[in-house]
């Protein structure tokens, strides 16, 4: 019987890749310090020589834990489904693993959550956050913070920008012939909620159209089904909802009531996913979900003084569920 092969050390992963056993040990625990050349190559021969980190091991050496923190609103919205699986993809490559909260839009849950985060955790991205600046402020005192789709001056941020997708699209429909447009409101805490409809308003003073401000949600599927009526009572003949979520449920509300999308109502969501799912197709803007948890959590990881916000650019995709309205 052969001798069992021992597993793959620093040095043996330094040697073969022609570098420093210091330079190997910070691809994994420091990786923002390493040129992406040197990381991509010491990575693949690690892989080679099927070398593993010990990130236990390393975290009572150094006194940080391997892991960070992911803290979301509402992780049933397939918006912050897609996202978790982007930011694992990224905390893979960098032996980083996540740990999950959902705190059912509660700034209350959402605080504790993150002091507790703070204890266990070498750093946090807090998605949507419902606590008042103040209150994030705290937080970010306590552990590396980056926030997802809320802007705090000082503290790092990725947001998606979608204000001149929103423009595009409500012009879209006022070329349609559309002048009595609503807005469905999300969560009234949410910041993505307050600059969309703060867009929306903009804009339809800039064109001299009338907009409908709905009462706010809680961004439920049920809440668009709620929103039906309210809908129809305002005459309106275009709604443009704070997400797909809302949105769907918005086009079986008036379903139900008889009504039928775009032929009577034309309706539009934000973050294009569940649009393969809602029929007809729904006309939408990207909410690059994807790109913003990779951006996230590599900004969190590569540990960078910068505190800037960077926003990542939104686009309309154009399906069937807007058209010209009846009385055009």
């Amino acid at each position: 019987m052969s001798a069992r092969t021992r597993p793959a050390t620093l040095k043996d992963v330094a040697e073969a890749a022609g570098v420093s056993i210091s330079t190997v040990s910070r691809v994994f625990s420091s990786p923002g310090r390493i040129s992406p050349e040197t990381s991509r190559r010491v990575r693949e021969v690690a892989s080679r020589l099927r070398f593993s980190p010990n990130v236990m091991a390393r975290s009572l050496i150094t006194g940080t834990s391997p892991n960070i923190g992911l803290v979301v609103p509402d992780i049933s919205n397939p918006y912050m489904t897609t996202l978790l699986k982007a930011a694992q993809r990224v905390s893979r490559l960098q032996s980083t693993g996540i740990f999950v909260a959902d705190t059912d839009d509660s700034a209350d849950i959402e605080r504790e959550v993150c002091e507790q985060f703070a204890q266990q955790s070498r750093g946090v991205v807090l998605c949507a956050p419902r606590m008042s600046t103040s209150h994030i402020r705290e937080i970010s005192q306590l552990v590396p913070l980056v926030l997802v789709n809320r802007v705090v001056e000082g503290i790092p941020s990725i947001y998606t920008d979608s204000r001149a997708a929103l423009r595009e699209l409500f012009d879209d429909l006022v070329e349609q012939g559309h002048r009595r447009i609503a807005y469905l409101p999300g969560p009234a805490a949410s910041w993505s909620n307050k600059q969309r409809a703060r867009t929306v308003t903009d804009r339809a003073k800039a064109l001299d159209v009338e907009l409908v401000r709905l009462d706010p949600t809680e961004g439920f599927h049920a809440d668009g089904v709620a929103a039906a009526a309210a809908v129809l009572k305002h005459g309106v003949t275009a709604v443009m909802a704070f997400d797909d979520v809302l949105a769907a449920g918005l086009v079986e509300g008036l379903r139900r009531l008889g009504k039928s999308v775009p032929d009577d109502v034309s309706v539009t969501g934000h973050d294009d996913i569940l649009s393969e799912l809602v029929h007809p197709g729904l006309t939408t803007v990207t909410g690059q979900s994807d790109r913003v948890g990779q951006l996230a959590v590599a900004r969190l990881l590569d540990g960078s003084d910068s505190d800037g916000a960077v926003g990542v650019k939104a686009t309309v995709v154009r399906r069937l569920s807007t058209a010209p309205p009846r009385t055009a």
